[in-house]
């Protein structure tokens, strides 16, 4: 009689299961005892023009998102009146959101696709990368934001000059990893393809890239949080509306005697903008392990 050892498929689903809903329980727990701890420490301090309540953040976020003016308990009035300024522009959470969220994903899929073609070239060929790499040596080394002026005298003011700081920066970060990917693929896997018979460019094909595709995967994660940067510097800077707009334009209320600040209003504007990065990190986490399955053995 043979013996086979009991599968283990079943047992793995359910630890995976068991360890999924504790990361979820605990990264609950740590955002209640964050918002905890902030309530009391805003309570205790008292000083409403530097630390809104809870209430006072709750109030703003529901005026930025559902349009209207909502005043918190106990007739709290915003300091700079700025939430009232913001509406009559017709200006919403979700909408300075959507228009971030937006240039983020053009930046990533023009400078993404970009940036894995440069690194895929560079990777495979010699000859390309001993001509391209001390270009892209100089060019890594400007801050995106240093080119929206010079884009500007090129394209004038529009939406040119948000988009393009951010392909760039989305471009040179995912050079990097899709070049250590295609040149550090172990030899083993090399040789064995080439033992097979494949051709060289089959052997791009089918080892070389999927051997790769794990490091542009990831490479393309962390550029999500380098677009997320660039897009929210450059709507500070030059932007009329998104999120970057919201925090500076719609946190800063100004007249010829007196500039104030609404911190409930910048603080609202940082949360939506940490809530909407924590969502795409996890959706491109997902979808990287998805694609990647094969490789979760190996890393194991």
């Amino acid at each position: 009689m043979i013996l086979t050892p009991p599968s283990r498929g079943g047992a793995g689903r359910r630890d995976r299961g068991a360890a999924g809903r504790q990361r979820t329980v605990l990264g609950l727990a740590s955002v209640a005892v964050t918002v905890a701890a902030y309530t009391l420490i805003a309570n205790a301090y008292g000083r409403p023009d530097i630390l809104p309540s809870t209430r006072t953040l709750l109030a703003a976020l529901a005026s930025l998102v559902t349009g209207q003016a909502v005043v918190p308990a106990g007739g709290h009035v915003h300091p700079s009146n700025q939430i009232a300024h913001l509406l009559a522009q017709d200006v919403t959470l979700q909408g300075a959101l959507a228009a971030s969220t937006a240039r983020v994903l053009f930046g990533l899929g023009v400078g993404g696709a970009l940036g894995i073609l440069a690194g895929l070239a560079m990777g495979w060929s010699r000859r390309v990368d001993e001509y391209l790499h001390p270009l892209y040596v100089l060019v890594r080394s400007i801050p995106p934001l240093a080119l929206i002026t010079y884009v500007m005298l090129w394209f004038g003011h529009g939406e040119s000059h948000r988009l393009i700081p951010v392909v760039y920066a989305v471009f040179t970060t995912v050079v990097i990893p899709t070049y250590h990917g295609v040149r550090d693929v172990a030899e083993i896997y090399v040789r064995a393809g080439r033992a097979l018979g494949a051709g060289r460019r089959l052997l791009f094909a089918r080892v070389v890239l999927p051997a790769a595709s794990p490091f542009i995967l990831s490479g393309l994660r962390y550029a999500l949080l380098i677009a997320w940067m660039t897009t929210v510097g450059v709507e500070m800077l030059m932007g009329d509306d998104g999120i970057g707009y919201l925090i500076v334009a719609g946190g800063l209320w100004a007249s010829r005697t007196e500039i104030r600040v609404d911190p409930a209003v910048v603080m609202v504007g940082i949360l939506g903008l940490a809530t909407v990065g924590f969502a795409m990190d996890a959706a491109a986490r997902t979808i990287t392990d998805r694609l990647t399955f094969w490789a979760r053995g190996r890393r194991a």
